[in-house]
């Protein structure tokens, strides 16, 4: 098995190793929870691999999101300025926004029932025209917003038809295989939700926030690697900066 490190070593010794090409990792967190960021520094740290990043955004505007994802040091319109990153815009395609920017991919008039065709259009579009040979290391933000569109019912179809092509693109492409990162504000969503997406991830990291403190705590559930234990860390983010122990 090849793994990829996630840019952290705590983290990679967390999850038994690395990263799986081809799989699948569920961060969920609270409210009040800065868990979501632990995808972002995923991202910031395997785009400096070689990779190259996308963001599916379903939940702000561009201004927004970029000012919210900043947070963690990471600078959206410079990564995809310099070619390393593409937004595929699923708010900004379902609120008719556009951008004049040749990273931000979005379709006219996609609603609930041309999500998926025109979702697979703009990610084909992005892999001939950005991705190219490097590996796509793609962060939902968030399941919870693209529940909240489509509603959750219709994302589990969209998820299990999307594993499907993805089998599919294994067994007949020879490119480097992709990474997936969801994030998801339990919040926000049903159970039922978080069971499905929990049975199609294959690392489940989960997260509590706190009160009365800055530092949070950071549940390792699930991974396919045969050294992985569950235990709990604490985590905590301060100053763009991530903190494991």
């Amino acid at each position: 098995m090849k793994l990829l490190t996630t840019g952290i070593e705590k983290l990679d010794k967390a999850i038994g190793g690395g990263f799986l090409e081809d799989s699948i990792m569920l961060i969920i967190y609270d409210t009040y929870s800065f868990g979501w960021s632990l995808g972002v520094k995923i991202l910031e740290n395997r785009i400096k691999e070689g990779d190259f990043g996308v963001i599916i955004n379903t939940v702000l505007p561009l201004s927004p999101l970029a000012m919210e994802i900043k947070s963690t040091g990471f600078d959206v319109y410079k990564e995809g300025k310099k070619g390393d990153l593409g937004i595929i815009g699923i708010f900004e395609s379902f609120n008719q926004l556009e951008y004049e920017l040749p990273y931000v991919y979005t379709a006219r008039d996609m609603d609930i029932s041309t999500y998926l065709p025109k979702y697979s259009q703009l990610y084909r579009r992005m892999l001939n025209e950005l991705i190219r040979d490097r590996r796509p290391v793609g962060v939902s933000i968030t399941m919870d917003g693209l529940a909240f569109l489509l509603g959750e019912r219709n994302v589990i179809k969209v998820m299990q038809r999307l594993l499907a092509l993805k089998e599919a693109a294994r067994m007949t492409e020879t490119r480097k295989r992709p990474l997936n990162i969801l994030l998801l504000n339990k919040d926000r969503v049903s159970k039922r939700f978080i069971s499905w997406l929990a049975l199609y991830s294959q690392y489940i990291i989960e997260f509590q926030s706190s009160e009365s403190s800055d530092i949070e705590k950071m549940i390792v559930r699930k991974s396919p690697l045969p050294n992985f234990e569950p235990k709990v860390y604490r985590f905590r983010l301060k100053g763009g900066n991530i903190g494991i122990s």
